[in-house]
């Protein structure tokens, strides 16, 4: 569920900020069996923020069950130039979800199908935000 509040743009920028800075973390992790966790939940997390972070700007707020859904639906409204349908996200979210809630085990496969959607999205996303932000 959306609520409204009050636009906060320095939180945004903030969260912009962290989702970058971990973003950078992750690609530099080695895609192995003990690193794939950490990839998939650090690529899904750090879209989230982004997602996130255009709520908070635009004055909402996602809570309840889905708050997840619903901050990566608000990338769904951007208009981006990205190579790969922003749908992805949600695939990349339900994988996130079986490992956190039914202690799923990922293969470096998905791992590499998680750094595939960033290689893809992440800065046709990151780059609308910005702009989002900013205005």
């Amino acid at each position: 569920m959306i609520r409204s509040r009050m636009p906060d743009k320095a939180k945004a920028r903030s969260m912009l900020t962290a989702a970058v800075t971990d973003m950078r973390f992750v690609e530099k992790l080695p895609v192995t069996s003990e690193s794939t966790l950490s990839i998939i939940r650090g690529v899904y997390e750090d879209f989230r923020m982004l997602g996130d972070a255009l709520l908070t700007a635009g004055g909402s707020e996602a809570e309840g069950i889905d708050h997840h859904f619903e901050m990566i639906n608000a990338l769904m409204k951007l208009q981006t130039k990205a190579p790969r349908s922003l749908l992805v996200l949600h695939e990349l979210r339900k994988l996130r979800h079986k490992i956190n809630y039914q202690g799923y085990i990922p293969t470096e496969d998905e791992a590499k199908y998680a750094l595939s959607i960033k290689e893809a999205l992440w800065l046709p996303v990151l780059e609308e935000v910005k702009k989002s932000v900013d205005k």
